[in-house]
């Protein structure tokens, strides 16, 4: 019983000091913003007086400043086992489970935190986040009410509620969160998007924010095909593929998959093709298509500017369920036109408005287009309009979501004459 009785023995007064003086420089360190030195004088605190529980918090703040919330882990589930009413410990405990995605963990450990009197907005924020990932929106839009009740000028949870009520279907309430927001000087580009799906607005943005479709696949690159497919009746690859076999019969040299995501095209495009390539903006989704096997080149970019910028030519390009991100379709279309080899055909799929507007950006941040606008845009860049057709795209809130699927040809030589005039 060596150990106990090392345990039972008094600590030297040097040591005990050296200890504190480290403490103390350690906290000096991190109030002045040296991270780095801070973490290093906690260690060496700890060295000699081990396990001391607010070394240990004060050591994982620092590390969750230093932006490495998984080694913050480990030290604070030790101060809570020796002081588990450390509510500071457990609000700590919550961020950095809720950064390393740990949702469920996270969510109990700042509701320990808040049980033990935390009251800080960003408490039930974080709280609020770790419940969106759980998909348990009213739940979260409760706690980010919360936050907003401690604090109304709380700009970040005025966003998030904004969006969120956007996503519930509460339109009214979504606005007034997001003008709160643009009220307390935000200044998101995505703010200003969202008010536009919203309001209807008269000038129509073209195009969500250049980083807003990134983000928005990258979060949903797990999980995303089964989701899609599975619990939405995702179904336009195989429509478009349909149409192929009946409009253009026969086999395609090298075929464009524009914004292929994780590669849902790939297995109904594979057999009409020798050659596939595919251009994505998310880095997240490209993985997974990489992982297919199924292409022969992929491309992190914006599909728009990849038409413009590439040196290669296909007499096939698809897009499915791109456009819905892209409100003007005048620069796709003409990058088409461009890259497509005489003879080429390209297809696409698009959510359908009425002839009224050419399109419209939804509430779900989607866009829709219209018929007419598609046949003008086809004629202007000197595409054979094949077909365009309605079919369902998904299931949106148990309801079909109207498409509209377009097939066209690039003239080869000697047919020009067969294009709309």
């Amino acid at each position: 019983m060596k150990g106990a009785a090392r345990m039972t023995e008094p600590m030297n007064p040097e040591t005990f000091e050296r200890a504190r003086t480290q403490f103390v420089a350690g906290i000096e360190a991190f109030e002045s913003g040296r991270l780095a030195e801070a973490e290093a004088l906690f260690l060496a605190s700890l060295e000699a007086l081990p396990g001391r529980p607010s070394t240990l918090v004060n050591l994982a703040a620092t590390r969750l400043n230093l932006g490495r919330p998984a080694a913050a882990v480990d030290p604070l589930r030790t101060a809570l086992t020796a002081q588990p009413d450390d509510a500071q410990a457990w609000h700590h405990l919550g961020v950095a489970l809720l950064e390393v995605k740990q949702h469920a963990q996270a969510l109990e450990a700042l509701d320990q935190a808040l049980a033990r009197g935390v009251q800080q907005p960003v408490a039930h924020h974080r709280r609020g986040l770790a419940l969106v990932a759980l998909e348990r929106p009213v739940e979260a839009a409760q706690a980010w009410e919360q936050a907003l009740a401690l604090d109304d000028r709380f700009v970040t949870a005025w966003v998030d509620l904004g969006s969120l009520m956007r996503d519930l279907g509460r339109p009214e309430r979504a606005l007034h969160c997001l003008e709160q927001a643009l009220a307390l000087g935000a200044d998101d580009p995505l703010i200003h998007f969202q008010l536009a799906g919203l309001k209807k607005t008269e000038h129509m943005p073209e195009a969500p924010p250049p980083a807003y479709v990134e983000q928005l696949f990258d979060s949903y690159a797990d999980g995303f095909d089964e989701h899609l497919v599975k619990a939405l009746g995702y179904c336009a690859p195989q429509v478009l593929a349909d149409g192929l076999r009946r409009l253009a019969p026969g086999r395609f040299h090298h075929a464009l998959d524009l914004g292929c995501g994780t590669g849902l095209c790939a297995p109904v495009l594979a057999p009409l093709t020798e050659r596939l390539d595919g251009v994505d903006l998310s880095a997240g989704m490209l993985e997974k298509s990489r992982a297919l096997g199924r292409y022969t080149r992929l491309a992190q970019a914006d599909v728009v500017a990849h038409l413009r910028e590439t040196p290669h030519r296909y007499d096939l390009i698809v897009a499915a369920d791109v456009f819905i991100y892209v409100g003007a379709l005048e620069g796709a279309l003409t990058g088409i036109a461009q890259t497509l080899t005489p003879g080429g055909v390209c297809c696409f799929s698009l959510e359908a408005c009425g002839e009224q507007d050419d399109y419209v950006l939804r509430q779900s941040l989607r866009y829709a287009h219209s018929g007419g606008y598609v046949q003008r845009l086809a004629q202007a860049n000197g595409l054979h309009l094949l077909a365009l057709e309605p079919h369902p795209l998904r299931r949106d809130e148990r309801e079909a979501v109207q498409g509209l699927y377009a097939w066209m040809r690039k003239p080869a030589a000697g047919d020009a004459q067969n294009v709309p005039g």
